[in-house]
């Protein structure tokens, strides 16, 4: 009797928990097979902010906003393993010319990415767009001066043209 006692309990810890599982936003499928899809905000308030800074500074610019890496980069081959490293990885945003080319990816780091696996995780991200000739820029702060956006911005501008004059 004393043998079963603790697997008696262990079964209705693990009761308990499936059951909490079942509530009002639990992940996963509901009961009867129905998913519940919602609704998120396309960016963090952070984000967004940052967003409005970089459209006041950089008024010749396309600026897009969570941009998929998969959108940017490709894999020369069938190379599912490598595709995969990034597929689901999003840039915050992707700096253009007016005529769509690509300038730049801004990442918007904070106290999230001090960590060493983060960090890690953005020199991934970072390696994969350089291999891919795309450079990214990060900014900590929300609060980065305008001047500051404008400078980076005409400082890619011209290399990005200047190498565009060279191979032409």
């Amino acid at each position: 009797m004393h043998g079963l006692l603790p697997i008696l309990v262990v079964g209705l810890v693990a009761l308990l928990f499936m059951a909490g599982g079942a509530k009002k936003g639990a992940s996963g499928p509901r009961r009867d097979g129905s998913v519940r899809y919602i609704r998120r905000r396309l960016m963090t308030a952070r984000e967004f902010q940052f967003f409005g800074a970089l459209r006041a500074a950089l008024p010749d610019a396309v600026i897009h906003s969570q941009v998929a890496m998969a959108a940017l980069i490709d894999v020369e081959g069938a190379n599912r393993s490598a595709r995969n490293s990034f597929d689901r990885k999003i840039f915050d945003f992707v700096v253009c010319r007016a005529d769509g080319d690509v300038l730049y990816v801004i990442e918007l780091d904070d106290k999230s990415h001090a960590s060493g696996s983060a960090r890690r995780r953005d020199s991934v991200k970072d390696d994969i767009a350089a291999a891919a000739g795309l450079r990214v820029v990060r900014y900590r702060s929300v609060g980065t001066d305008a001047a500051v956006l404008r400078r980076d911005f005409e400082s890619l501008d011209a290399l990005a043209t200047g190498s565009a004059r060279r191979v032409a």
